[in-house]
């Protein structure tokens, strides 16, 4: 690997006796780790059985990581139907230390700063469960279109997903959260054996201009933190301008943090990619009451920054919602729903998370559960709804398994045949296909034929 001959100069002086071992570790292949998704596979049994199935060993563990397993080249996990439906993110196994390390307990309000593509969103959300508030915030608006994507995949219910500058961010959530992950963008240094186009991009130019902006992100997440919470920062990069120099100037700058731990990942001493993750926590008592609820200042901008949204349903849509709901829908989950705050964005319907939060005058992407759609005197649930229920929340159900051969067809648009037995389990309308007891996706029963509702965009990935 041709490596920059300025990193090269910068490493061997930093690495000494190691700059060799580091050099080498180049020529071998990088790691690659899938972590599962605990909001939908809870047990043991049903990782071990997945694992089995797409014939990864389950002793191969990502040390620094919640359930999270190494997989060879020779495995494609990501061209499943598990992963289609969110049982498992694959992601870079270093990537998964920050998240681990910032760990919040189950109702906290959590803000990842910088989410694309969704990594380690999707890894806190796992520590909260379906409490609390996670907001995930991603300044670049295509970025933050994958991210939102992924929030779906992984069946997340208490996420808003922003598109917004730190500063904007600061400005409304003063002192609003409990933790906070920055993962920072940066020169990329860690990532030149992952992504060689990293190596083009580098320059001694780009890391200062990575290391000022770093700065500034972490100021702005200072301001959004409650006394007693944490941030956890990190980047891939190796350089110390953009790691230890950046957390020195934070802590001059923030008397009231200290440094807990901090850690380097270097790809010659781990099974991954190089990585830095610093833990920072704010001095004062911990808020325990974490259910409270805190309104926050608006953006000094939010008249031109509106969300073209309805906070109430009509009367007609409350109507064709609950027919829907009564038809298809267990009744927890329906009463879970009608009795929760919902959102309109245009004709959109979203459920916002338990945990109050003000979203007006925000660029706002996904604002809690997108439940649905109304249509011409019809309601259409989305693909989000889906993926966020669990085999019993619907009433009417499309049994298929992978070794199915229709179930492909289904994840690329195809419709469904039912057995004469399976047609007798089904009724007439909206139902949840589920693959081995995991919902996939709508569909809609006419006798023997289900219609597939698979959104167009996510077909053909299988």
């Amino acid at each position: 690997m041709n490596l920059p001959i300025e990193f090269e100069k910068k490493m061997k002086a930093f690495l000494g006796d190691e700059w060799d071992d580091f050099l080498y570790s180049y020529d071998n292949n990088r790691f690659q780790a899938l972590r599962f998704n605990t909001l939908k596979v809870q047990s043991p049994e049903e990782r071990m059985r997945i694992l089995k199935t797409l014939k990864i060993s389950s002793d191969k563990k990502v040390s620094w990581a919640n359930e999270a397993y190494y997989f060879d080249e020779n495995v494609r996990p990501g061209k499943h139907p598990y992963h289609e439906m969110g049982l498992y993110y694959i992601q870079e196994p270093s990537a998964m230390s920050a998240a681990a390390l910032l760990a919040p307990k189950p109702g906290m309000r959590v803000l990842d700063l910088c989410a694309a593509p969704g990594g380690k969103s999707t890894q806190l959300a796992t520590y909260l469960g379906d409490s609390g508030l996670l907001v995930s915030n991603e300044i670049n608006t295509q970025r933050s279109r994958i991210l939102s994507q992924n929030i779906e995949r992984m069946g997340i219910k208490n996420a808003i997903v922003t598109n917004e500058d730190s500063f904007v961010l600061a400005s409304h959530f003063p002192g609003f959260f409990n933790a906070i992950q920055v993962d920072a963008p940066c020169s990329g240094e860690g990532m030149f054996r992952k992504l060689p186009e990293a190596i083009e991009q580098w320059s001694m130019e780009n890391v200062a201009i990575c290391a000022e902006r770093q700065k500034e992100i972490l100021d702005n997440a200072a301001v959004m933190l409650k006394p007693g919470g944490t941030i956890v920062y990190s980047t891939c990069t190796f350089s110390k301008e953009e790691n230890e120099d950046v957390i020195e100037y934070f802590l001059e700058r923030h008397p009231d943090f200290t440094l807990e731990e901090m850690e380097r990942f270097w790809p010659h001493k781990v099974d991954g990619e190089g990585h830095f993750v610093a833990k920072l926590v704010r001095r004062g008592c911990v808020d325990t009451d974490l259910k409270a609820d805190r309104k926050t200042k608006k953006n000094k901008n939010s008249k031109n920054r509106k969300n073209e949204t309805k906070p109430a349903l009509t009367k007609e849509n409350m109507k064709l919602l609950s027919e829907f709901l009564d038809e298809t829908i267990s009744e927890d989950v329906a009463a879970w729903i009608k009795n929760s705050r919902l959102v309109m964005f245009g004709e959109q319907l979203y459920r916002l998370p338990d945990m109050e939060v003000d979203i007006k005058g925000l660029k706002v992407q996904r604002a809690g559960l997108h439940i649905g759609e109304f249509k011409k005197q019809r309601f259409e649930p989305s693909h989000s709804l889906a993926l966020a229920f669990k085999l019993n929340d619907a009433k009417n159900l499309v049994k298929l398994t992978c070794d199915n051969p229709q179930t492909i067809g289904f994840f690329n648009g195809q419709s469904v045949m039912l057995s004469d037995e399976q047609a007798a389990e089904c009724k007439k309308g909206w139902a949840l296909v589920c693959v081995d007891g995991y919902p996939a996706g709508w569909g809609k029963v006419n006798g023997a034929q289900v219609k597939n509702h698979y959104p167009k965009g996510l077909r053909n990935k299988i």
